[in-house]
């Protein structure tokens, strides 16, 4: 299968990223989660929209890593086995055979947040999500308003215990670092969202 073949250009699509620091899973909180005053906040990988088309995902994934943690990602590499999930829910392992550098997951999207260009859209938003290595440890930037550190433990309490909020999940030994002037309530419940809603739904790629 070609990648090209199954996004096409004028697709809407984004890149993302699965990453990792000091034994931790990086995932982030953007600032429009905190504009409601609801107790629930979706929790996203690193990563957003193609600026346009000729935008490799490779380089999305890139830029926005920059732009929202920081100049700390060192590089990207090619996945073992790249996951599909198609819109109607099936996953399955596919080949691609026209990419130097393997994403681990495509994701055909048709349920998207109530914020941003593809709230009130039908159209599929094709995610594709690569394994970075970091530098450095990450810093929360511009639209991000905080980063959140958890383990495989802490994903399997998310997935067990749905009611778990984040003070259950700082005592149990999660991080989370905020922007100056913005926090998060102890009694946040996080929304696994993208990446980090693939890693709950797939335990081998933990």
């Amino acid at each position: 299968m070609r990648l090209s073949d199954l996004i096409g250009p004028r697709a809407p699509a984004g890149a993302a990223l699965f990453l990792n620091w000091e034994g931790f899973h990086v995932f982030s909180v953007p600032k429009r989660e905190l504009i409601s005053p609801s107790l629930q906040v979706r929790l996203f990988g690193i990563g957003g929209k193609r600026m346009t088309p000729q935008e490799s995902f490779v380089d999305c994934a890139l830029r926005e890593g920059r732009e929202e943690i920081g100049a700390v990602i060192s590089h990207i590499e090619s996945a073992e086995r790249t996951y599909l999930i198609r819109s109607d829910g099936g996953i399955e392992a596919i080949d691609l055979i026209d990419q130097s550098v393997r994403p681990q997951l495509i994701w055909e999207k048709h349920r998207h947040s109530r914020h941003g260009s593809m709230a009130h859209s039908n159209q599929i938003y094709y995610l594709v999500a690569f394994r970075g290595h970091l530098l450095a440890r990450p810093r929360p930037l511009n639209e991000i308003a905080a980063i959140v550190y958890l383990n495989n433990n802490h994903l399997a309490l998310i997935k067990q215990h749905r009611q778990i909020v984040l003070q259950d999940l700082l005592l149990a030994g999660a991080k989370v670092d905020c922007q100056a002037g913005l926090s998060l309530s102890p009694s946040t419940r996080f929304i696994p969202h993208g990446t980090v809603h693939f890693l709950l739904r797939n335990k081998d790629s933990l």
